[in-house]
């Protein structure tokens, strides 16, 4: 007779969950809850503030597309027939609410019409300081320099006002190459800031809807232009120029994901508008925070790992001009101020084939960077212009009161520095108008 069977023990399967897991899935409960809370209190505080009235940042200002198309020569151009008003500075506190309108041919102010007979015509190139979105279209220097030049000189004389926002030197020279020559000025100006340097280096800064071309110094001492026809870059990507003129890509994903925060989020929130309005009174601090993990503020070029945009050099075609004669720059001089005085100079030596002579504008903590022996072997007069935003010897006004209406934030001239700067220039324009009739 068979021997009973062992009996078999069976495992259950239903065995209880280890505590560990217990405790992972309160912990992302909990979690789940706060910031479902969090998302809840988010959205009623933003209806609460859009009800008392506040505007997101992106409904307070101006927006770029009212006065500024994608251009593929220079990045970026003004949108002729444009009209509308500028709303200032960004981000907070706002300062200005111009009315601007933009010509038949892309410049601030009314049409352009033919020289009378025994006038001159004046080009002023540069960038936001020129432009003057910040003023009424008849304060910017150069309409009250049309005036002062007409009663000084006996004839008619028109200033043209060729200043673009957020422009440098090579978008200045290539808007002349293409553009500005054909208004036959008699004389050009060109104003220099302390950015351009840096904006001639960059293809494209973060935030900014446009992109832009750049040059790349040659061996021979010839330019070649990158990044023409200029693309339309991400607008959360930031590329410049490195010390060898290499285009490098400088956002992260950390740069990334702040821009990325703030384009689609912050600047779209009433309630984030009303917390930087509050602390309106410390511009710098609204600066910091605006430009949060910006890649621009004191970053350098990424390694060479980083990935390229596909803008091979290219050489600078259709543009006339002879290069400039090559000359050491000052040993201080950096790449980007070496690159701003090669522009400088062949600038001038484009307008001279024109027959029409070039003086600088520029500031004293400028020049001393740039090739002013290469300017001075070149016959450019440069004109310091700093002179006239300082008060007269003796006054105790505040040096601030020449530019904006707060004396921080945005540092652009106000109606009184636009004042002083035509009152300076002046007599220096109409002596140089005279001489250029002359020869």
């Amino acid at each position: 007779m068979p021997a009973p069977a062992a009996p078999v023990a069976v495992q259950s399967h239903d065995q209880p969950p280890r505590r560990p897991a217990r405790r992972l899935r309160a912990l992302l409960s909990r979690l789940a809850a706060v910031t479902l809370a969090s998302i809840v209190c988010l959205v009623l505080l933003e209806i609460g503030f859009r009800v008392a009235g506040y505007e997101p940042i992106y409904r307070a200002y101006s927006k770029p597309e009212l006065f500024w198309r994608h251009d593929p020569l220079l990045g970026w151009s003004q949108q002729p027939g444009a009209r509308d008003t500028f709303v200032g500075p960004r981000p907070f506190p706002v300062q200005f609410r111009t009315p601007v309108r933009i010509n038949s041919i892309g410049l601030r102010g009314g049409e352009v019409s033919p020289v009378p007979a025994g006038g001159k015509r004046v080009l002023v190139l540069g960038d936001s300081f020129v432009a003057g979105f910040e003023v009424a279209e008849d304060k910017t220097y150069a309409a009250l320099l049309e005036g002062q030049l007409t009663e000084a000189l006996g004839v008619p004389v028109q200033v043209v006002n060729g200043g673009v926002r957020g422009y440098g030197t090579d978008q200045s020279y290539l808007y002349y190459s293409e553009h500005g020559r054909h208004l036959r000025p008699d004389l050009v100006l060109l104003h220099e800031t302390r950015n351009d340097p840096e904006d001639n280096t960059t293809l494209h800064r973060m935030r900014r809807p446009f992109g832009k071309p750049a040059f790349s110094p040659r061996a021979d001492g010839s330019l070649s232009l990158v990044g023409r026809p200029v693309p339309r870059y991400p607008q959360c990507s930031a590329y410049r120029l490195d010390e060898r003129f290499r285009v490098r890509r400088l956002d992260t994903p950390r740069t990334r994901t702040f821009c990325w925060l703030q384009t689609r989020l912050a600047d779209h929130s009433a309630f984030l508008s009303f917390v930087t309005s509050r602390i309106q009174r410390n511009p710098a601090l609204v600066h910091r925070i605006y430009n949060l993990g910006s890649p621009e503020q004191g970053a350098r070029p990424a390694s060479p790992a980083s990935p390229e945009p596909s803008v091979p050099p290219e050489p600078a075609a259709g543009l006339s001009g002879t290069p400039a004669p090559a000359s050491a720059p000052a040993p201080a001089a950096d790449h980007a101020h070496r690159l701003t005085s090669m522009l400088i100079r062949r600038l001038a030596a484009t307008t001279a084939e024109d027959g029409v002579p070039m003086v600088l504008l520029a500031g004293d903590d400028e020049l001393p960077m740039l090739d002013e022996a290469g300017f001075v072997a070149d016959g450019i007069e440069v004109v310091r212009v700093d002179e006239a935003q300082r008060p007269p010897p003796g006054s105790t006004a505040d040096p601030r009161a020449f530019r904006d209406a707060a004396h921080f934030s945005d540092g652009h001239l106000n109606p009184v520095g636009h004042r002083r700067v035509a009152d300076f220039l002046a007599p220096r324009v109409a002596r140089r108008l005279a001489q250029a009739g002359q020869a």
